[in-house]
This record gives structure tokens, sequence and C-alpha cells, in this order.
């Protein structure tokens, strides 16, 4: 059960306006109070276990779960909508106006959700152009309209206070203290964490639109969209299920002497199950990666049907190339591999990676052309994101 925010909120305002000592203010105090009473949830929200949304006439407040246990508050930000209202923060709340209109967002997925909430034209800034398929952002980019401020491993500081954005959303693990830069701090820019990442299943991330349609006042807009890809979503699954086969399928390539695969609870594991596939980890516990070597990889999916998601591997000589053994694979064998690279930039970047969490139905569609050829006359044929190797 999720902590009672109202209560929470009227406590820790009186709190803090009871510290300041200031008879004079008791009246703005009272007010203070008011602007987070009769807060109503969105109960909209279905997936997404990561952020919740209470409104009021005065404000938005958005809550973010970012620790293990998904009841644990990590952050609370307060959108006003009346830009005259005050409201102090305190350590866990961050205070924003309504529609923000300067944002630096640094991932190409906050981008791509941004961008099909029609905010392209208030995106300042991106991390680093080379991830991005974009024609948009790529267009804004060569009119020297956006700047990137993480062109290395480090965000750029010093750049990114000279820009002074109004709204800095970033990747983080969902605790500020240390998710969030110092100096950025100190410079009293505001600063979003996303956890979208921290999700077990593709339409609980592709809800997140709704969190960043939050702050650019574009929530309605964000609940249409989604609609509409959990409905297509829900009805490819629905055809999944009446697949007669069964196929078995696993994923990645190793690195170094290691080799990552999706543990059975993961995000990548529920787009298997959707696509009515036997994933062969499937009754793995774990949400996020496995850490195997090749043999215990080989022994479990020698015989799988289906190989996907080699990295950035374009064909089959080259995926032999870097592992000569991967032949022995029935996979490789009968040539059913797939990569999701069928549109990627001149660096090799996928779009997959860029509008597939928004669009889980997209994938889902080619999990189902690929796993199921039977469903094929009911779906086209042409895959979106994956490519076969040859």
């Amino acid at each position: 059960m999720q902590p009672d925010y109202q209560k929470y909120f009227c406590i820790l305002i009186v709190a803090l306006l009871c510290s300041c000592n200031q008879p004079e203010k008791k009246t703005e105090s009272k007010n203070e109070n008011i602007y987070l009473l009769s807060l109503k949830k969105d109960s909209t929200l279905k997936y997404a276990k990561r952020f919740s949304i209470s409104e009021n006439k005065y404000c938005k407040l958005i809550y973010l779960f970012g620790n293990s246990n998904i009841t644990d508050t990590t952050a609370i930000y307060i959108i006003l909508k009346d830009s005259t209202l005050q409201i102090q923060p305190s350590h866990k709340t961050f205070i924003f106006k309504s529609g923000c209109k300067k944002i630096a967002s640094l991932s190409s997925i906050y981008t791509t959700m941004l961008c099909d909430l029609n905010e392209i034209e208030h995106i300042s800034a991106i991390e680093n152009i080379d991830y991005y398929n974009n024609k948009s952002v790529l267009y804004k980019f060569q009119k020297g309209l956006l700047q990137e401020l993480v062109k290395s491993p480090e965000l750029n500081v010093e750049k990114t206070i000279i820009l002074k954005p109004d709204i800095i959303f970033s990747f983080g693990m969902g605790n500020p203290s240390k998710d969030m830069n110092e100096k950025i701090s100190q410079a009293q820019i505001p600063y979003v964490i996303a956890v979208d990442h921290l999700e077990q299943s593709p339409l609980a991330r592709s809800e997140w639109i709704k969190f960043f349609g939050a702050f650019v006042n574009k929530s309605i807009l964000a609940d249409s969209l989604f609609n509409e890809i959990e409905q297509n979503y829900l009805e490819l699954k629905l055809l999944a299920s009446s697949a007669k086969s069964l196929p078995s399928v696993f994923s990645e390539i190793k690195f170094g002497e290691i080799w990552y695969v999706p543990g059975g609870k993961s995000f990548a594991a529920t787009f298997y199950n959707d696509a009515h596939a036997n994933y062969i980890w499937k009754d793995n516990t774990q949400t996020g990666s496995l850490h195997l070597s090749f043999e215990e990889v080989y022994n479990k999916a020698k015989d799988a049907d289906f190989w996907l998601n080699m990295a950035l591997v374009k064909t089959k000589k080259e995926l032999l190339s870097l592992e000569t053994r991967y032949s022995e694979f029935k996979s490789f064998q009968t040539g059913n591999l797939y990569n999701n690279i069928k549109t990627s930039n001149a660096n090799g970047y996928s779009d997959y990676w860029e509008t597939g969490i928004l669009y889980p139905n997209r994938v889902l569609r080619d999990l189902i052309v690929i796993f199921h050829p039977e469903l094929k006359s009911r779906l086209s044929n042409e895959l979106y994101y994956y490519k076969k190797l040859e």
C-alpha cells in the first residue's frame, strides 16, 4: 500500500513553515497548506509501478519510487498550475512551474516521448547526437538549435549551467542525493530523475509518456497516445496466443568471457512471453541480466529455434568472426537469426532503442511475424525493427 501522500505533505509543509519563525507569514502558511489539500490520484495509470500522479486545482504532484521497495518515495515533483503560487521545496520535493519550455533531455527515449508530445521546439539540449535517428532532432541539431551535454561519459556541467534549462530529464536509480550532479543542484537548475528502466513490462515503460506529459502540460495527449499503443499491444498479444507453435528463443552474444542474458522476469522476457514464445530462461526469477559463460548458454540454448538481439552484428559472417563456436547453435544452422538493427544511423545505433520503448506494440508485432509464420496473413510481413542475418 502506498503512503498517504496528502497527509505527508500537510505535515511536511507545516513543519517547513513553522521552522521559519516569521509570524508575519502565518496567513501565507495557511494558504500554502491549502495548495496541497484535496489531491486526487490519477487512476488511469495501469502498468507503471515506479511513479504515480495526484493533483488538485492548484498543482500536480508526481511521486517517484526508485528504491527496491516500490512503495518508498524517493522524490516528489510538484508542478504548480499557477506561476504566482509559492511553495517551499524540501529535501525530497522539487517545485516546477507548469509547462517547462526549455528542456534538456538526456536520453533518446525521453526525447522520443517529448517529440511525440509535440515538444520538439522546447528541447534545447540532448545527451549525444550520435545516438539519434529522429529526423526532427537531427535537423534541429544541424541548424545549431540543439546542444549536446553528454558527448563524453560525464555531463558537461559548465555547458549545462550556461544553457540554464528550465528542466533536465536524466537517467538515474531514483535517489536524488546520488543521481543529481552537485554543481547542477547548486546552480538551482531543476533536475528530474527517470527510472523507467526499472519497470518490468513493455507497457509499463511505455506508460512513462504520462510522466513526461505532466511536466509539459500534455497529460491529455499522453493519455491518448498511450491508450492507442496499449490497445494495439493487447490485440497483438491476443493474436499471438492463438498461435499453434511455441518456438524456443534466446538472445544476446557474449562480451569477453561473459554472456549477459535477460532474467526470466525481465522486460525482454515479457516480450517473448507475450509473443507466445518459449524463452529459455523463463523460469528464472531475476528481473535484471544473468551473467553466464559460453558453456552455460550453449548447454541450455544450443537447440533453441530462434536467436535474437546480437548487439550491432549485421551478418552471419560477422557473428562468426566474434566466436566460431556460434556456428554450433541450431538457430545459426537453420538461419533463424534476427537482430534489431533494421534502421540504424551511421554510428550503428538502432531506432529500436530510441522508439521501441514507447512503442512496444511495434516490437511485439515484429516478434509475432518472426516466431509465427502461420499468422503472417493477419499481419504485414514487413518488419519494423528486426532484420534477418544473412
